[in-house]
């Protein structure tokens, strides 16, 4: 499979515009160092069927896993293809909640406690629903300001990384207005790193909280995937209260569908071959496959997961990160 990430480097050499700066009288030399930004970036088009890019990524030993910072969160991005995985494929497949949300809970009446216990059992539900495995990680960096962790909790995720080993896993996109969400994905490099996991294929999910950039990879659904989607949505009740998620990711799955189309200039969803994704397919759950990208100067600078892969991948060397890494306030 081709890489649908993969740019040319800015090093390499591009055709020049000199013919633009005799044809053109309102030429300036900035106008070719704008187009080769957009000409370095990577072709139109690119994007995937994820199911291909699964493909031996997860297995018996390898699960699949969802890191939701919140518990309706998986429910969300990724509900129905964590159930296909899970139920159909038969293949392992797990929700973390990383955080337990209590705050998110409109109901007065209830202490703190009380609330983290009714999101917890929401987020079991939708496990039920999708067969998936939950993990309730609840750490204190919930309780800190700016989700900041403990040692405690760093122990936890790289020691849980090291244990269970993700063949892929599915994070919020770097871009995520939420700050627990990319709190998230912090973690998750961390954890990537921590138990030195360098061939955990990395995918980032689409969000309430910020739009997915530049997605490469999709996921097909049909009628009755669409209604597994519902009901795992809807067993987050106190969410549904306040929010109506399901009708929500129900018209974007559908909107999604049909911009796919667009983003493959026009071809079937299976790429030309017999497939239930455009006979049956109402609806597509986006992503993400993440890679490193060494020309992206601004990705290094503000996304913990390209530090990983890069560090994992030996692009990077970890103890020498200084320029890269902005400063702390």
């Amino acid at each position: 499979m081709s890489d649908p990430t993969s740019r040319r480097s800015f090093g390499e050499p591009m055709q020049p515009f000199s013919h633009l700066s005799t044809e053109s009288s309102r030429w300036k030399p900035v106008y070719e160092d704008l187009l080769r930004i957009v000409l370095s970036s990577g072709a139109h088009g690119q994007i995937v069927d994820v199911r291909d890019a699964l493909r031996g990524v997860v297995k018996a030993d390898r699960p699949l896993v969802m890191m939701c910072p919140h518990p309706d969160d998986g429910a969300i991005t990724a509900a129905c293809m964590l159930h296909e995985f899970a139920v159909e494929r038969g293949l392992p497949v797990i929700e973390v909640l990383v955080f337990a949300g209590e705050r998110n809970v409109d109901a007065p009446w209830l202490n703190n406690q009380k609330k983290v216990t009714v999101r917890e059992k929401e987020f079991r539900l939708e496990c039920d629903v999708l067969g998936a495995e939950p993990v309730c990680w609840d750490l204190d960096a919930y309780r800190s300001p700016g989700y900041r962790p403990t040692a405690a909790d760093l122990d936890k995720i790289v020691g849980w990384f090291d244990q269970r080993k993700p063949g892929a896993l599915i994070i919020p996109p770097a871009t995520d207005a939420h700050m627990a969400h990319r709190m998230t994905r912090c973690f998750a490099a961390i954890g990537l790193i921590g138990a030195g996991l360098s061939d955990t294929m990395v995918m980032s999910g689409w969000t309430p909280w910020g739009p997915l950039p530049q997605p490469n990879a999709f996921f097909t659904y049909d009628e009755q995937a669409e209604r597994t989607k519902e009901w795992a949505i809807n067993c987050h009740a106190s969410q549904v209260k306040l929010t109506d998620y399901t009708e929500f990711c129900n018209h974007l799955g559908r909107a999604y569908a049909a911009l796919t189309r667009e983003w493959s200039e026009g071809h079937s969803l299976s790429g030309g071959r017999p497939s239930r994704a455009d006979v049956n397919s109402v609806g597509v759950e986006l992503f993400r496959i993440e890679r490193f990208d060494p020309t992206r100067a601004d990705l290094l600078a503000s996304d913990p997961i390209q530090i990983a892969l890069g560090i994992l991948g030996g692009h990077l060397d970890p103890s020498n990160l200084q320029d890269l890494v902005p400063a702390t306030a």
